[in-house]
């Protein structure tokens, strides 16, 4: 984990050199609107106004967010990186535009930034309170200190974190704030690294902990990595991590996006080493109706994962 840690530093100098809050507060109108398909910011809003969150737009476009977020079925709070806040991070990173706008792990970190509920105010800020956000596993925490009589509010994630820099703005669901930097979770590695997957399969069995290392799994499977995964899974079968591998079966129950991901993972291991490498953890999976696997899915895995599906066959 350490190791992860000192990666993911590398990504997240952003976090560190942005300007204080209270002189960041002082964002000033500019032209352009940003409006998702069906919501409008209300006229007076910084975030309406202001042509330097354009980037985030362009990057919930990218990766579809914008119907989510114009779509919500109750309210979520936002927290909204700044252009320049992407400026810095992609410089960090050492990533184009491009080439962040087309990596599935581009969505697990905005999906990171979304909070369920919606936080009205930075007064209903709590200092030290955990926060949940849409994607599994990853958590937030906020911080409430004052700098020259004014409240400030930071966001922590797991590698980075980030200052609130403009009142709350309103989107149909969304409460909106504005933030000087990327917050990055556990997940946000570039690329996958099969060290960082081991350290959470050789790791203690609590409840929730196959979330971000399935996360991790299925951002990498869509990123062409599924033959690193493949290897992964086979050594921690190998060493008889099974129960860790099972829960990650267990925690992709009814996910159809985590099930493919996890079946074009053993395809490859049982392409690469044979059936019988893979079958100690076959045999250890609850049910497909157990696992809440749907007839299309399985019908999916049987035309694009065979060598998969026919072991499966074979081992139960």
């Amino acid at each position: 984990m350490a190791a992860m840690r000192l990666t993911m530093a590398a990504l997240v100098l952003c976090a560190a050199f942005a300007t204080p809050a209270y002189a960041g507060r002082q964002l000033k109108q500019s032209s352009g609107t940003i409006k998702f398909p069906g919501c409008t910011f209300f006229s007076d809003s910084e975030i309406a106004n202001n042509k330097d969150f354009s980037d985030l737009y362009a990057a919930l476009q990218a990766t579809g967010l914008n119907d989510t977020l114009s779509n919500l079925s109750g309210p979520a709070t936002l927290f909204a990186p700044t252009n320049s806040a992407f400026v810095d991070f992609l410089a960090a990173a050492n990533l184009t535009v491009e080439q962040a706008l087309a990596s599935p792990t581009t969505k697990l970190v905005l999906l990171s930034h979304i909070v369920p509920g919606a936080i009205m105010s930075e007064s209903k800020f709590v200092d030290g309170e955990v926060l949940a956000t849409l994607l599994p596993g990853s958590n937030l925490t906020t911080l409430v200190d004052e700098a020259n009589t004014t409240e400030v509010v930071t966001v922590v994630s797991f590698a980075a974190e980030a200052t609130v820099v403009t009142p709350a703005a309103y989107a149909c669901n969304l409460v909106i704030y504005g933030i000087d930097g990327v917050l990055l979770p556990e997940v946000a590695l570039f690329p996958f690294e099969a060290d960082t997957l081991m350290e959470y399969l050789t790791g203690t069995l609590r409840p929730g902990f196959a979330e971000v290392p399935l996360s991790l799994i299925v951002a990498a499977v869509q990123g062409d990595e599924t033959e690193a995964v493949a290897e992964a899974f086979l050594t921690a079968i190998s060493n008889y991590y099974l129960q860790q591998l099972v829960a990650l079966y267990e925690a992709a129950a009814g996910n159809q996006e985590a099930q493919l991901a996890l079946a074009a993972v053993g395809n490859q291991a049982i392409l690469d080493n044979g059936c019988a490498a893979y079958t100690p953890l076959l045999q250890q999976l609850p049910s497909s109706a157990a696992l809440r696997v749907a007839a299309s899915t399985q019908k999916m895995i049987a035309q694009s994962y065979p060598a998969y599906a026919k072991c499966v066959s074979e081992s139960s």
